[in-house]
């Protein structure tokens, strides 16, 4: 089975455009210079590309005009959603833990220091593989998206009685609400 590796759609078109500076500067076929720029950044070969890129789109896709959640690791065992509005989606973490490290940084008091420099990029690998145990992330799959960043809430506590921890809601992060003000509601709800 071959490994995926995560591409974004952006990469892909990177990707191609090496392929047609290579096929002009080394007078090879087109297919030899997409396989060449593939291997050159560590795929088996140009089909390998064009898989892996198939594997990520949907999550990319909900991630910029979409919706995604991030749950607790322990509110995540009490989400169920039978109707498959929203699945599991392991692949999201990628486009979503910048986010998440940029709000821990500040929540510290270290968001002083510039993405650009090597050390915070060293310190993101290392806090993504911890932090990647901590949450669960739901891509919302029903073509119609919710209205507001609030109706992606109330759909995901349909299926679990924690909120998210995280929204994501056509390409921006946004906090979930605060805890108490879905208590209250869903105590009107229950007792209506």
């Amino acid at each position: 089975m071959r490994r995926t590796i995560l591409i974004t759609a952006a990469e892909v078109e990177k990707l191609k455009q090496r392929a047609r500076k290579l096929k002009r500067a080394n007078g090879i076929t087109h297919n030899e210079a997409l396989d060449e720029a593939a291997k050159a950044v560590g795929f088996d070969h140009w089909h390998h590309v064009a898989e892996s890129a198939k594997t990520f789109a949907p999550t990319e896709h909900a991630h910029h005009f979409g919706v995604i959640i991030a749950l607790d690791i322990k509110d995540a065992q009490d989400f169920h959603d039978p109707s498959g509005q929203f699945v599991e989606d392991d692949l999201a973490f990628s486009l979503c833990a910048g986010d998440i490290y940029a709000l821990v940084r500040e929540a510290d008091g270290d968001d002083d220091i510039d993405p650009n420099d090597p050390t915070y990029n060293e310190d993101l690998k290392e806090w993504m593989f911890d932090g990647l145990m901590n949450y669960v992330f739901f891509r919302y799959t029903n073509p119609e998206l919710p209205a507001s960043v609030e109706e992606a809430v109330k759909l995901a506590t349909e299926h679990c009685y924690w909120p998210p921890e995280y929204i994501w809601y056509k390409g921006v992060m946004h906090d979930s609400p605060d805890g108490s003000e879905l208590a209250d509601r869903r105590i009107i709800h229950r007792f209506e």
